[in-house]
Formats: structure tokens, C-alpha cells, sequence
């Protein structure tokens, strides 16, 4: 019986983990300036805005443009300020990037089958 609960409790953990928004994981990659580890959460084609300047990329092009965003604004610090719902088709977060300069980030993430992706990353100055 107890196997049994555990196994349960051990699937629906699991399962959470997977459909819940990457939040977590989005902040330890933007805080690390890993511009791989962000884009492997977007969608196939991301848009990607930098102080104004905004594209449609793909995976590799987008880890090339955030690369050099880290290159050029080595990061010190990110946190999100707000994050919106965990369930519904999409939702939206709010965060500051500190480097030499604050930066606000927005993100909206789309439902894609059962996975939360990033489908449009904004970086825009805040100061």
C-alpha cells in the first residue's frame, strides 16, 4: 500500500514539474547569462527584442543574439517582479536584469501541447 502512495504521489510530482512555467529555471539561466539555457525553453521561432531592436529567430540564431546581449551586459543579477498564471494557454512575467545598467525583461510564454515555451523575449532598458 505504501509503494503504491508513493508511486502516486512520485508521478504527480513529476508531472507538475513538467507542466508548470519554468520560472525557476528562466531566473537561474538569465542570472547565470546562459543564452542557451533560456532559448532551449522558447518556442521553434522566438521573437526577441533588445532595446528596440526585435527579430523573429530560430533557437541557434536566438542563443547567438541573447550571447552577445551576455557578452556585452555580463549579468549580476535577475529576478522576476511579477509572474502570471501557471495554467490557461498563456502567461506573462515581468523581470529586472541588473548588469552595468537595469534592464526590464518581459516574457510571454505560450502552452505548446502540455509545455510552457517562451514565444517573445523583451529586453528594454530601464534606465
Amino acid at each position: 500500500m505504501n509503494y503504491i502512495i508513493t508511486s502516486l504521489l512520485s508521478i504527480f510530482f513529476v508531472l507538475n514539474s513538467i507542466l508548470s512555467i519554468p520560472f525557476k529555471e528562466v531566473e537561474t539561466a538569465f542570472t547565470q547569462g546562459n543564452a542557451a539555457k533560456v532559448v532551449s525553453y522558447g518556442t521553434t521561432k522566438m521573437l526577441i527584442s533588445i532595446d528596440g531592436k526585435e527579430g523573429v529567430y530560430s533557437k541557434s540564431q536566438g542563443t547567438q543574439v541573447l550571447s552577445s546581449f551576455f557578452k556585452s551586459n555580463p549579468p549580476k543579477s535577475f529576478t522576476f517582479s511579477f509572474k502570471g498564471k501557471d495554467e490557461g494557454a498563456s502567461s506573462f512575467a515581468v523581470g529586472e536584469y541588473q548588469s552595468v545598467k537595469k534592464y526590464r525583461v518581459s516574457i510571454k510564454f505560450k502552452k505548446i501541447q502540455s509545455q510552457h515555451q517562451i514565444e517573445s523575449l523583451t529586453i528594454a532598458s530601464s534606465q
